[in-house]
């Protein structure tokens, strides 16, 4: 049984932003991936979960990052499960490239019935899951996001859900709200800003032609924070950017 999964990739021009540096969505898909492999490995594939209504929903994950992989870089991703408290499974991340990238992530997701929309008690899965406690990042479970009301949130512009961003579980997948809230930022934003921690809590899914309203916070020098709003005015998700402003030569 393999306790710890690690995933080689390579940084491709596809992934890469506007500075050669991996797009943000891309590390999310990446990590992703690396935690599919694991289950794999371990015998629980995503078609038999989907057979049997099982899935996986990202409640909140937070990743900081020290070096981000930059273009045709190979970098390492590691992941191993710390088990669950309660109905909430923990999973953390350390990444690791040729070039020096290095940063961590941790995560709590719950396991649901995806027909009945139905969070499980991890007892319901029926295969093991190992459990690894001596390669935990820091900490405990990462806390959900949460925006201050003193913090003042604009809105940036509106979203629909399209086939370009919908996964095999029927809603917007989890990267691509990496994605909106780097379309919300400015192009003097994007020229200058190096993210450097991203946290997101998922509030509701969104699911294909649903839509909402995606708004954004000034930058202070350090954080940027975003928001979606549903049209009856109930929040989709609350994310936390922590950057720092380097001059691009």
């Amino acid at each position: 049984m393999t306790d710890i999964c690690k995933e080689i990739f390579v940084v491709s021009s596809s992934q890469s932003d506007l500075h050669s540096r991996i797009k943000l969505s891309s590390v999310l898909e990446r990590l992703q991936d690396a935690a599919d492999r694991h289950l794999q490995e371990l015998g629980i594939t995503i078609s038999e979960m989907l057979k049997n209504h099982y899935g996986w929903m990202l409640m909140t994950i937070e990743i900081d990052c020290e070096q981000i992989p930059v273009l045709e870089e190979e970098w390492t991703v590691s992941t191993w499960s710390r088990g669950y408290k309660g109905v909430v499974w923990l999973r953390d991340y350390r990444f690791e490239g040729t070039e020096g990238a290095m940063g961590y992530a941790r995560s709590t997701w719950t396991l649901v019935d995806i027909h009945k929309r139905k969070i499980l008690r991890p007892s319901a899965l029926p295969y093991d899951i190992p459990t690894v406690t001596s390669q935990s990042s820091s900490g405990d479970m990462p806390d959900k996001v949460s925006i201050s009301e003193a913090i003042e949130l604009k809105t940036a512009y509106e979203f629909k859900a399209g086939y370009s961003t919908t996964d095999s579980n029927g809603h917007l997948n989890n990267a691509r709200y990496a994605d909106l809230c780097y379309d919300a930022l400015t192009a003097e934003e994007l020229e200058h800003l190096v993210w450097r921690r991203f946290r997101i809590t998922y509030h509701r899914e969104v699911r294909l032609n649903e839509t909402f309203t995606l708004q954004r916070s000034d930058g202070d020098g350090s954080s940027i924070w975003f928001r979606g709003m549903n049209s009856e005015g109930f929040s989709i998700f609350e994310a936390q950017l922590v950057y720092e402003q380097q001059l691009i030569q």
